[in-house]
């Protein structure tokens, strides 16, 4: 089997598309909106409020994190086209 330079540019982006979204969309949510409604709730400050701003801030994440991962799929399509 023969690799071009073009599959492994395809699979670099792809790789780099899914690690982006899981960083985006894993890490950032966990560390973000997750993290402070547990601690808003260990220290009996939850609000409705504080929790529609979490929901909020979660689905920009991750929406933000499906755009990351669009886009390396994108130039992953953009490197297999022959």
């Amino acid at each position: 089997m023969k690799f071009s330079w073009r599959m492994i540019a395809a699979a670099f982006s792809y790789a780099l598309g899914v690690l982006g979204w899981c960083y985006v969309g894993g890490y950032k949510i966990l560390t973000g909106p997750v993290r402070g409604l547990i601690l808003a709730q260990m220290a009996g400050s939850m609000s409705l409020g504080r929790l529609v701003a979490a929901l909020i801030e979660g689905f920009i994440y991750l929406s933000l994190a499906g755009g990351v991962w669009c886009i390396g799929y994108m130039l992953s399509s953009h490197f297999r086209e022959d």
